[in-house]
């Protein structure tokens, strides 16, 4: 079988797209994943900024003495409510810190076990210092406002049911589950 130059590059381009799609299947543990647009290696966790939100992923090796088994952890841009960068010295190393709307996360002196914190190393920092304005960006932009619709008394029961098995079978976190809950019931 003989293709064109145009049939084979066409053939290329829809394997490297079916490729793409399937490593952000992979990534979103069975949800199709936003592109990364910005990733930065820290010590205890990779910093991933996705379209809508930054993804805290856990390296589980280093971080189960002081976190326990976290896993990751996504945080809406709308949910954030300051960035707070310290830099990386030659004795210690640097965080970057998501204070959230409303969080919970672990007040203290020391960002490590703090679960809204990635650490990192100085030769880290360049990555840092970018993704942290990239965020800072994004949070300042316009969002646009969506008018919530008014459920209806049968379908959200169903649209509950579904979102609570999906959140029982790992596809979706806590946190996506209380969301799209509120987004249903108009509150």
């Amino acid at each position: 079988m003989s293709l064109t130059p145009e049939e084979r590059q066409s053939y290329l381009d829809e394997f490297a797209a079916s490729i793409e799609q399937g490593q952000r299947l992979i990534q979103g543990k069975g949800q199709l994943m936003s592109p990364i647009s910005m990733r930065a290696e820290g010590i205890n966790a990779s910093l991933l900024l996705l379209e809508d939100r930054v993804r805290i992923q856990r390296k589980e090796e280093k971080t189960f003495l002081n976190q326990g088994f976290r896993g990751q952890k996504d945080i809406l841009f709308s949910q954030i409510s300051s960035v707070r960068l310290k830099r990386a010295t030659t004795l210690g190393s640097g965080y970057i810190h998501f204070s959230l709307l409303g969080g919970n996360e672990t007040r203290g002196t020391d960002p490590s076990r703090d679960e809204n914190t990635v650490m990192f190393r100085g030769a880290c920092q360049p990555e840092f210092d970018r993704i942290k304005v990239a965020i800072e960006t994004k949070m300042a932009a316009p969002r646009t406002i969506v008018p919530k619709p008014k459920p209806s008394t049968v379908s959200y029961i169903e649209e509950l049911e579904q979102l609570a098995a999906l959140r029982s079978n790992g596809i979706i976190t806590e946190e996506e589950f209380a969301a799209k809950k509120r987004q249903i019931l108009g509150i």
